[in-house]
């Protein structure tokens, strides 16, 4: 399978042939949907907790007699129809992660890269060298904007593009990715994503076994 690239002025410089195990796996909506639900889980914290009847600090002496008042029946202090005092099935710590296979996780992440591609998604780059600053990233994307409206963006990239990370985390459409750390997630919530060829090439070398 081959695509065209492109260079930093959105000049097409030739095409690329791309590896078909990374995008050319067909669609599987299931795998890939369990591979973003896995992914918002095992981002939660699961660190909410709240008072069950014994944790409110508060008298046990009953409020007012069982008889007589004319008003409701009422225990200790601590029920959970008072201001201030417990709460019925409160969330408690716990661990919301999901696991996937090994095999399953990779291949959601082609099937969605694949996907991407098929509706045209995604661009190759050639020429990108970062120093770090944001104006060079910020002109790159500008460039790539004036054809097609790009929208928020994921920059997939490889250490040999230079410090894309600093030169990218203060474009607030845009977020910076390296080729090792793709997930099903932002594969799927970007309106565009842009590889480096290094990125590319990189990622025949860190897949190679599959």
């Amino acid at each position: 399978m081959k695509s065209s690239v492109i260079d930093i002025k959105n000049n097409s410089v030739g095409e690329l042939e791309l590896p078909d195990r990374f995008f050319a796996v067909p669609e599987k909506k299931h795998l890939v949907y369990m591979a973003v639900r896995r992914y918002l889980n095992n981002r939660r914290r699961g660190t909410a907790d709240t008072q069950e009847r014994a944790d409110v600090s508060y008298s046990t002496r009953k409020m007012r007699a069982q008889k007589g008042s004319g008003r409701s029946r009422q225990g200790a202090r601590t029920s959970n129809i008072w201001k201030g005092g417990a709460v019925v099935f409160g969330p408690h710590p716990r661990d919301y992660s999901i696991k996937m296979n090994k095999k399953e996780l990779r291949t959601a992440i082609f099937s969605a890269l694949s996907s991407r591609f098929r509706e045209g998604d995604v661009r190759i780059l050639k020429g990108v060298k970062a120093s770090g600053k944001t104006k060079e990233i910020a002109n790159l994307l500008n460039s790539l904007n004036k054809e097609k409206e790009l929208g928020t963006v994921l920059f997939v990239y490889s250490e040999d593009n230079g410090n894309v990370e600093l030169a990218s985390r203060n474009i607030p459409y845009c977020k910076p990715l390296d080729y090792r750390f793709l997930n099903a997630y932002d594969l799927v919530v970007y309106d565009s994503i842009l590889f480096t060829e290094e990125a590319i090439k990189g990622m025949e070398g860190w897949w190679k076994n599959e």
